[in-house]
């Protein structure tokens, strides 16, 4: 083991600490403690499940190649003592010479001995590299499909648990855990456990053996062991924390990056390429700066354990030139205890490196289990039944009230009583709780107090899927996933057959320009529908209701951020989609709602007036304040 190897084994332990800890993330609150290793043992016994014979397999193959490499120094050896030198060869190696001289064609039973040796030389090294690739392929194999398993189960969770817990942590910190924190299984495993069983296996018979040829000499190659291991572990945390302001310059470099690029229109609109271009610099050199100090504690760590494995070899090599000098050792052997000291090193460090990497990577690991065992706030009771069929679209809302977490009421006491068919439109101020009354419709959160009925069922007695599946959410910020047009227009109905899709797409008024996309209704439209227009965007979102065809409607802004033209459009096709069904429309312009049966006017989380758009008006409160200054901010702008 040279000083450049064990550099680069410390060089990515610290890389692997300070990835995990460099991305800015909003930590999850949990109610447990646990150590490290109990941390790792859980993910690993969770993980490995049906892996255990794989398991066992490619670790025998690592004893196994770890036994082979025990043999490399000795054909060395043999050929300086038993070829070179006047020491008689072995017993075992004259006989098997006996027998296969007519292999290597040669009469003298030195150079047969030599060709011998030669020929094992190749061997071991081929039987070792074999094995290596083998027990590696299948551990690395394995470690992988834990992360499979792992990243699959976050992935999983992450969908079920309540916008509560996604209003208080960060996309950014979602997806780290899946894509890099899942990871932490398989470091724990590939890069702490195999290693460890194998060095103490590789330990255990490298030190046998040099104890059968010099204990002394053995005693003098162990002592070294000690300040090797101060120096990595010293080295090893100042490399992380270094390492981790690094990977920290690095994610700010990036984030500015795609910040900038982000904004881009406004960018160039403002004329600040030259002020984007300095806050970028600055980053830029600040990453610089500390990845030279970074390289500074590298090379500190490099000359240190470089001095350190110089003494230890020297100090063998001394003692064991000296007893050759007294006649006590052979020359092979002197090959053969400094082969063993350079193989001994390895095991020791991998001994280190292993508790260190399990120690690092359970941080990730703890992160992994601080989402998997996040409860959601929403969860369907054990006795939860489904609706009875197609829901008659009967909804009330009795004394409801919320409050998101760490924030003022979002809505007191609400009672609304919405009769299946009908129509109902929340209106008010913004922050008035318009948005969170729907949402707690569709048991995106659950109520503080009250309760709200479909069919005369309380929504928390009944499963989440039938609830949800008789419900259908047209929001004022359209969600179109980066797949086809087909896909997006079935995302509620994914068994729908292609005439239903087009059918819905007429109903909507979208058939006509998807026809006209390079690839019709197989054309992917893009990250969030980034190659549609707004209005295009609109009538997908539109053309996805239609099809699910439930008997429910929420309705969020439909026609938010539209020119008139489409808003027409729009609002013609929405006449079509409520026709029959109980609809929930919030709104903003007032135009919109003027037809429904009843608006509830709502003001700081109350419900403030009720009546349909005449009654209001008649009324003169806020819904005729509110009417009165649209209609007059209309008026100035066609003037």
């Amino acid at each position: 083991m040279n000083a450049q190897t064990a550099f680069s084994s410390l060089k990515r332990i610290a890389l692997l600490w300070s990835v995990m800890k460099s991305s800015p993330r909003r930590p999850i609150k949990v109610h447990h403690t646990w150590s490290p290793l109990k941390v790792a043992a859980r993910l690993l016994v969770r993980y490995s499940a049906g892996e255990y014979g794989r398991i066992v397999f490619g670790i025998l193959l690592m004893f196994g190649m770890s036994a082979v490499m025990l043999l490399q120094p000795w054909p060395l050896k043999l050929i300086l003592d038993s070829v070179l030198g006047r020491e008689a060869p072995p017993g075992q190696l004259a006989t098997f010479y006996e027998l296969t001289k007519p292999t290597f064609l040669v009469v003298d039973p030195v150079l047969g001995a030599l060709a011998f040796l030669c020929v094992s030389i190749v061997l071991i090294q081929l039987v070792t590299g074999a094995l290596n690739i083998w027990s590696t392929q299948e551990l690395v194999a394995i470690g992988l499909r834990m992360v499979f398993k792992l990243r699959c189960a976050i992935f999983d969770h992450v969908q079920r648990l309540s916008l509560t817990f996604h209003d208080s942590t960060t996309v950014g910190d979602s997806l780290y855990r899946i894509a890099w924190d899942a990871y932490s299984v398989q470091t724990i495993f590939n890069q702490g456990v195999v290693p460890t069983l194998t060095a103490i296996v590789t330990l255990t018979g490298i030190v046998a053996v040099m104890f059968t040829r010099d204990w002394s000499l053995t005693l003098a190659a162990l002592s070294v062991a000690v300040p090797l291991l101060v120096i990595i572990c010293r080295f090893e945390r100042r490399m992380a924390a270094r390492a981790a302001q690094v990977c920290q310059r690095e994610s700010d470099v990036t984030s500015r990056v795609q910040e900038t690029l982000s904004g881009i229109r406004a960018v160039q609109a403002f004329g600040r390429e030259e002020y984007e271009n300095d806050r970028f610099r600055r980053y830029a050199e600040a990453s610089a700066q500390a990845s030279l100090e970074l390289t500074l504690i590298q090379t500190s760590a490099q000359f240190a354990i470089a001095v350190i494995l110089a003494c230890g070899t020297a100090a063998v090599i001394w003692l064991a030139a000296s007893r050759t000098l007294q006649g006590r050792l052979s020359p092979g052997d002197v090959v053969l205890m400094a082969s063993y000291m350079a193989m001994l090193y390895k095991p020791i460090e991998a001994l280190a490196y292993s508790a260190a990497g399990i120690q690092q990577a359970s941080a990730g690991a703890m992160r992994v289990f601080e989402v998997l065992d996040a409860v959601p706030d929403v969860r369907e009771p054990r006795d939860a039944r489904p609706l009875s069929g197609r829901s008659k679209g009967e909804i009330r809302f009795e004394q409801v009230s919320f409050a998101y977490p760490d924030r003022r009421p979002a809505l007191r006491k609400v009672s609304l009583d919405i009769p299946a068919g009908s129509s109902l439109a929340l209106v008010g101020p913004s922050g008035a709780g318009k948005t969170t009354l729907a949402s707690l419709l569709l048991r995106l959160y659950d109520v503080n107090s009250g309760r709200i009925t479909v069919d005369g069922a309380d929504i928390r007695s009944l499963t989440l899927k039938s609830l949800r599946s008789n419900v259908g959410l047209m929001l004022q910020q359209n969600i179109l996933f980066g797949v086809t047009v087909r896909e997006n227009i079935a995302y509620g109905k994914p068994d729908a057959t292609f005439d239903e899709i087009r059918r819905a797409a007429r109903i909507a008024g979208a058939d006509e320009f998807i026809m006209a996309l390079p690839q019709q209704y197989d054309t992917q439209i893009g990250e969030q529908g980034s190659l549609l227009s707004g209005g295009q965007r609109q009538r997908i979102s539109l053309a996805r209701v239609f099809l699910k065809d439930a008997p429910i409607l929420i309705l969020d802004e439909p026609t938010l951020g539209l020119d008139a033209e489409a808003e027409n459009a729009i609002v013609e096709s929405l006449d079509r989609l409520v026709y029959g069904r109980t609809t929930i429309v919030v709104a903003h312009n007032l135009s919109t709602v003027r037809h429904v049966d009843q608006i509830a006017v709502l003001k700081e989380g109350s419900v403030v007036e009720i009546g349909n758009h005449r009654k209001l008006l008649a009324d003169a409160g806020l819904y005729s304040e509110m009417w009165r200054l649209q209609r007059n901010m209309a008026q100035e702008t066609i003037v």
